[in-house]
């Protein structure tokens, strides 16, 4: 917050040079005494008293009226102090982060720029902390913005609700690993878009909307290495709930297009990665996303980039300011606190009236 002194009519501060020589003028012309010629003084200096210190103080009454007029000329100018203030409002996204965690996720065949191999799983959460957090250069971070996590095998779950504390999601996206009892295995595809809808769709519920914070629109980017072979629900029959609550989904498709299978003694065989690219097009055409195919960990990369740009927040700043009229306040200077400016022309003109006619009344 930063102090500013103003006026408000600044362009009547003039009066004060104009009407102080006045005054100073009038009293100067009526000081002037008549004059009487006489010869001899000798005798009128015999009886005549020395200036006494009342008329040596007459000098006041023009200071006060001057230094009153000085004050009801600038409380007339409207002294004011501003405290300006800013008011960020963001209209953000939604974001539901939906994340395969089957056991094809510990496959070792995703690979950055300098040729090192991660699993699948690896790379997914290094570029997606990244999404998040922002890494200073193509991801700059969803500050601002709602971001829940929801991951699946053989079943969803949610693990970080919507929220702006990314540093709690971080957290928790560090935390995912890929299931160790068997029975959880599996694509359940369907059923976690379902709940990655429902949690977008009860978010007004969750965290009721504040002034400073508007959402813009709602998307899931949902990522898996496969097909769906669990679930209740199809995939088809997510997307269309997730159209009919305008929600959009952005789909990855995140595996090499082969895989080399050792088979020991035998060789080895080149193998298709089995994801339905078709389904997973299919509803993101239907919401109005986006379908994608990383086959290494650069692509994966920049895939995230490009949704970045498609679902960014706005951000409006207002600056406004509030006024507090100093004329009618009192005033603080350094470490003492001075009466209003308007009271003080007041006491002085009352001042300069009372004793212009009572002690330092002049008789002609």
């Amino acid at each position: 917050m930063k102090l500013l002194d103003t006026f408000a009519y600044p362009w009547l501060l003039p009066l004060a040079v104009v009407l102080i020589p006045i005054i100073w003028f009038d009293w100067v012309r009526k000081s002037r005494r008549a004059t009487l010629r006489y010869s001899i003084t000798d005798d009128l200096l015999a009886v005549s008293p020395r200036a006494s210190w009342a008329v040596r103080a007459r000098i006041l009454l023009p200071t006060f009226r001057s230094l009153a007029i000085l004050l009801i000329v600038i409380a007339l100018a409207r002294p004011q102090r501003a405290d300006e203030l800013t008011k960020i409002t963001t209209e953000g996204v939604a974001i539901e982060l939906v994340l395969d965690r089957s056991t094809s996720m510990q496959q070792r065949d995703l690979a950055d720029a300098s040729g090192r191999a991660y699993t699948r799983l690896e790379a997914v959460k290094h570029i997606v902390h990244d999404f998040i957090q922002g890494d200073g250069d193509k991801l700059p971070g969803r500050l601002g913005d709602l971001v829940g996590l929801t991951v699946f095998a053989g079943y969803p779950d949610t693990v970080c609700p919507l929220t702006r504390d990314h540093s709690h999601l971080v957290r928790a996206l560090a935390e995912v690993e890929v299931p160790t009892v068997r029975e959880e295995d599996g694509t359940a595809i369907g059923d976690a878009l379902l709940l990655g809808i429902e949690r977008i769709r009860n978010i007004g519920r969750q965290s009721p909307e504040q002034h400073d914070f508007k959402i813009k629109s709602r998307a899931i980017i949902l990522l898996t290495d496969g097909e769906q072979n669990a679930g209740e629900f199809k995939p088809i029959e997510a997307a269309e709930a997730a159209k009919a609550l305008d929600v959009k989904i952005y789909a990855i498709g995140a595996a090499p297009t082969h895989h080399t299978i050792d088979r020991g003694m035998f060789g080895s065989v080149r193998q298709r990665v089995p994801i339905d690219e078709g389904t997973l097009r299919q509803i993101a055409d239907a919401t109005g996303g986006k379908y994608f195919r990383a086959t290494n960990a650069e692509s994966l990369a920049d895939i995230y980039a490009e949704i970045d740009k498609l679902e960014r927040s706005e951000i409006d700043e207002l600056r406004y300011y509030q006024y507090e009229e100093l004329a009618y306040q009192p005033i603080t200077i350094g470490t003492i606190d001075w009466p209003p400016p308007l009271l003080v022309a007041l006491i002085l003109l009352a001042t300069e009236s009372l004793l212009a006619n009572t002690r330092l009344r002049r008789v002609p």
